[in-house]
């Protein structure tokens, strides 16, 4: 019986190319016919007249008034929503590690908005923002902020801001997570060195904590700013891009191109264009991370 021997390489190759035939099948192959779509005349209403259209989808789309005003809202949500909860996560991340009892109650019940499911947490949401018997307007009302109701939801100039407290309150954990693991692993003596030296705890911030957190910071906004710029879900159950298109967002703006309107091109290319933007976004931040992690 013949015997092969393997090297480390070559068997942590065979160990894991189970895992590279599986991506192969869920996104090599997806994304290698989203490509190919989008430069055919694709649509689903004539899936008889199929043809190769060239630039014509990638035209069209940056043509289109809907996508330049979904990408700007897509814009808007991502640079309010991620900075804010860099923030939020940083303050509550620094008042955990200061805590002495009670941090870890206190941990569970911060990342309790991570344990809900998007459509659990849309529709919770949606009924508290409800005009009549939501729970905010309630309130509201109860301290005397308000005469009758806001309306959340219905309204074109807020209902993409509410979108943006639904995303705040239900993605700052993941902050807190990253922040504050980033936050136990700087030495205390760092802190009590520059303490004997006389500096004070706004220093300390400045000098010690932001530049060894930097790290994380960049690896924190990567993550959360590709999540939040392709946002779906909160948007499809609380306004479905509406209302007046106020809340249509890149993700929605292509959902709907390509199943309410069957233009499978056009959505393709739409679809290319938005992984071309979170490419060229991830890159910068990882260049920003290494360049970082060699100074």
């Amino acid at each position: 019986m013949r015997r092969f021997n393997l090297n480390n390489a070559q068997f942590g190759a065979l160990l894991v190319s189970p895992l590279f035939v599986v991506l192969a099948m869920v996104v090599a192959y997806p994304l290698l016919y989203a490509v190919w779509a989008s430069f055919q005349f694709f649509r689903l209403s004539r899936p008889d007249d199929i043809r190769f259209n060239g630039l014509d989808n990638y035209l069209s789309v940056l043509g289109d008034e809907g996508f330049r005003t979904a990408l700007w809202h897509s814009f808007i949500y991502t640079f309010v929503a991620v900075p804010i909860e860099l923030a939020l996560g940083l303050i509550i991340a620094l008042a955990l590690v200061k805590l002495r009892v009670g941090r870890d109650l206190a941990r569970t019940l911060i990342v309790i908005p991570m344990m809900l499911a998007p459509v659990v947490m849309g529709l919770m949401w949606k009924f508290m923002y409800n005009d009549q018997l939501g729970v905010i307007n309630q309130v509201a009302r109860a301290l005397g902020l308000v005469q009758g109701s806001i309306p959340w939801l219905s309204s074109p100039d807020l209902a993409l801001w509410s979108l943006i407290i639904v995303e705040i309150w239900a993605t700052t954990p993941i902050m807190v997570i990253l922040l504050g693991a980033g936050l136990t692993v700087i030495p205390d003596e760092l802190y009590e060195a520059a303490r004997m030296d006389g500096a004070n705890s706004w220093q300390r911030f400045v000098k010690i904590t932001l530049p060894l957190l930097q790290p994380i910071i960049l690896v924190a906004l990567l993550i959360r700013g590709m999540d939040a710029f392709r946002v779906f879900d909160l948007v499809y159950i609380l306004t479905q891009g509406g209302p007046a298109n106020s809340t249509d967002v890149l993700s929605y703006f292509l959902y709907r191109l390509n199943f309410v309107n069957l233009n499978v091109g056009q959505a393709s290319a739409g679809s290319m264009i938005m992984l071309a933007m979170l490419i060229v976004a991830g890159l910068l931040l990882i260049r920003l991370l290494r360049r970082e992690e060699t100074a």
